[in-house]
């Protein structure tokens, strides 16, 4: 019984040696060399790829005018093949989960050259790692027609990852979009609850670098762990030279206001009792049923998506970043309560397209409000749930019986 649901979770997670083919990749993992598809990693502000709403790194493409992606060895899409626990791919034989990801650039760039000289369509499948939505982005390639003498010097319309367009694109397998943590709870007094990450809403996505500190990126290699072990190196590597709070940023999205925001927090070891506190002091949830949702309505519009992380004002993100959180009184024995939905009611999902064309700084002005309400408001649920003193909870005598004469 136990073996059998075992089975059945990795067969969801990917953990077989078979891919996985549930509704949320859309059968993506049966093309590309079993799942690969190339990943938007940076979207140039006011270019093509900006105005066509693509959004880095949650976008991936995974068809080009209708196929497949020309893979550098299509044969290896014969192999069977099993992900580990650590993220890693095992492809049978001696193949290796580069080669598997290589894709015929050359191949690639001819075929755009030729759609650009013809004056046709680009036409992409274009797969989100918000719900594992599905959907076509044509462009235009009439501007992008070589002229001579560009021809002559070797000019490609795919010179740079799609660099005329204003993509950066990465070859990933799309298991790398399940790479995500959901912020369950955070614990009163840790740095997670200090730094404000919302509990439910919260998918930490990606964090600095241990080694290098200009080094900022997605977590997309080691799996389950690859947060802990990520977030520890980081605490150890810097702890000596930044005492016990070392400072680290998380590229944080919040599903609620469909926003992707760094939120600085400091590791501590010392910030609570217990032997269960962490370094960061929350609550994490991995795996199946803590995917992104959809944002239902987000792409019924085609509307322009601003990156919030890449073009809002950097002062005005520092000023939220290290402003100073509201006092504390929730007890370390007692969790938070619960958000009453009745009181802050969440964002309409089909007014989300309206707001992100604006460059999100109302947006996560409403972000830090929904935070700040929601510590306050947990603070009034934690001092009405006290137990009352004896004379406050007895009730009042009754009032004196009239008497008639």
């Amino acid at each position: 019984m136990f073996s059998f649901a075992k089975k059945l979770v990795d067969r969801f997670e990917g953990h077989t040696t078979e891919p996985s083919n549930d509704l949320y990749f859309k059968n993506a993992t049966q093309i590309n060399n079993r799942g690969h598809a190339l990943r938007v990693l940076s979207v140039i502000p006011h270019s093509i790829a900006h105005k066509k709403g693509f959004e880095s790194w949650f976008d991936y493409i995974i068809k080009i005018n209708n196929h497949e992606l020309p893979m550098l060895y299509p044969s290896l899409s014969n192999y069977s093949y099993s992900i580990n626990e650590d993220g890693t791919i095992n492809y049978g034989g001696s193949a290796t989960s580069e080669q598997a990801a290589a894709i015929n650039y050359e191949l690639l760039a001819k075929e755009l050259s030729t759609l650009a000289k013809n004056k046709q369509e680009l036409i992409l499948d274009v797969w989100s790692a918000k719900g594992g939505v599905l959907r076509q982005i044509s462009i235009e390639l009439e501007d992008y027609v070589p002229s001579e003498e560009e021809e002559a010097n070797g000019y490609k319309l795919f010179e740079n990852n799609f660099k005329q367009l204003g993509l950066t694109v990465e070859s990933q397998h799309l298991n790398t979009s399940t790479f995500v943590w959901r912020i369950l709870n955070t614990h009163p007094g840790s740095p997670a609850f200090r730094s404000q990450l919302v509990p439910q809403s919260d998918f930490i996505i990606g964090c600095d670098s241990a080694i290098d500190p200009n080094s900022k990126g997605l977590l997309s290699k080691g799996g389950e762990s690859l947060l802990s072990n990520t977030v520890a190196n980081y605490y150890n590597y810097h702890q000596n030279s930044n005492g016990d709070n070392v400072p680290i940023t998380l590229f944080v999205y919040n599903h609620d206001y469909d926003i992707l925001r760094p939120v600085t927090v400091n590791l501590s070891r010392n910030w609570g009792s217990g032997h269960n506190r962490g370094i960061l002091g929350c609550d994490v949830g991995y795996g199946i049923l803590h995917r992104i949702p959809e944002v239902i309505g987000k792409f019924e519009q085609n509307s322009i998506i601003d990156d919030v992380l890449f073009s809002q004002d950097q002062n005005h993100e520092e000023e939220i970043i290290n402003q100073p959180p509201p006092p504390i009184t929730t007890t370390i024995n007692e969790p938070p309560a619960p958000p009453s939905i009745a009181s802050v009611p969440p964002p309409p999902k089909s007014s989300v397209n309206k707001k992100k064309k604006h460059v999100a700084s109302s947006a996560v002005d409403g972000l830090s409000d929904y935070m700040n309400e929601e510590l306050e408001k947990s603070k009034h649920l934690d001092e009405a749930s006290l137990p009352k003193t004896k004379s406050e909870s007895a009730p009042p005598p009754p009032p004196p019986s009239s008497k008639t004469s």
